[in-house]
């Protein structure tokens, strides 16, 4: 063998070596797809009820559709059951999907998933929900927290800047519940004539939360009230329209159905704060899948939302927020 054989065997050996210890240290790089159709990923949802997750579900689909992909769907039928999610959770990363798009219901409770998730390289796209117990590749959804600020000034302008209000939340309403109502808070502090007198969680269905506006209304005389999701905005507004008490207490909701919808329509609420799940849905597949071919992807993706009120909701733009399905 003459020394230019020799050198040629050397760097062959050197680069093999190197192979070697990238894969022993990092084994997914070499597992790696190299194509859309060869994806598989795994979503795991709070619910497969409602027509937000319906409207996430079509926007993945739309995604899937688009590139080839293959999707796999895990779901709640309790958005309140962060265990059976969890499980579930788990269940998916033993199928060794490529990427995982995951809605989750809790933050601490899915530290160990991350975890794992992490040890095993499966990219996690975080969408809906930020998680910060762990490591996720991206996370696509609202600023929850500025969201809840922008309720709060809402709410303050129709009540001319004072006035006794009640913040409504839902038991399902997890980590954006919780950040929604801290930025209603931090918000209010800028206000001195706006006082919160109560703090509220209603549980179950959305008579449960109408019986405990109901509470709220006969137990003192609010002007205003804000509903953090969708069962606690429509509970809300139908006592409001039982009471007949829509036209003086002024209401603000967040997220969109058709019973929202005309519950708008008849006055019961003034503005509705509404977020894209359709586009949460595909941007959430897109980014699953850009990352398991190993391409890189934006770690916070911000989904705007938008003020919904009587006078803007037949707008063109905002009917294909409203009715994505028309896409």
């Amino acid at each position: 063998m003459n020394r230019r054989q020799r050198m040629i065997a050397s760097i062959l050996l050197a680069v093999t070596a190197l192979v070697l210890l990238i894969s022993a240290f990092n084994p997914g790089v070499l597992e790696r797809k190299q194509k859309p159709s060869d994806i598989t990923i795994q979503v795991i949802l709070r619910s497969s009820e409602g027509d937000y997750w319906q409207n996430v579900m079509l926007g993945a689909q739309a995604a899937v559709k688009e590139f080839g992909i293959t999707m796999y769907t895990t779901a709640s039928y309790d958005e309140t059951d962060a265990d059976g999610q969890m499980q579930a959770a788990r269940q998916a990363l033993a199928t060794k999907p490529d990427a995982i798009v995951l809605a989750a219901s809790d933050d601490e409770i899915f530290a160990p998933f991350l975890k794992e998730a992490a040890e095993r390289h499966i990219p996690v796209i975080a969408i809906d929900s930020v998680l910060t117990s762990g490591k996720t590749r991206s996370y696509i959804g609202m600023d929850n927290y500025e969201a809840g600020g922008q309720a709060l000034r809402e709410l303050a302008d129709q009540l001319g800047r004072q006035g006794d209000i009640a913040i409504i939340a839902h038991a399902a309403g997890g980590i954006n519940g919780r950040l929604r109502a801290q930025g209603i808070l931090d918000a209010a502090s800028r206000y001195p004539n706006i006082r919160i007198v109560d703090q509220v969680t209603c549980s179950g269905e959305q008579d449960i939360c109408s019986q405990t506006v109901a509470e709220e209304l006969h137990k003192r005389q609010l002007d205003g009230i804000i509903a953090l999701n969708t069962e606690a905005s429509i509970g809300a507004a139908m006592e409001l329209r039982n009471e007949q008490a829509g036209n003086r207490v002024k209401l603000v909701g967040f997220d969109s159905s058709p019973e929202l919808l005309e519950l708008l329509q008849e006055n019961q609420l003034q503005k509705l704060i509404v977020q894209n799940p359709f586009s949460m849905g595909y941007l959430g597949m897109k980014y699953a899948m850009e990352a398991a071919l190993g391409h890189k992807v934006p770690s916070r993706v911000e989904i705007q939302n938008k003020l919904i009120d009587k006078k803007n909701m037949f707008w063109k733009d905002n009917q294909k927020l409203l009715f994505p399905v028309v896409q």
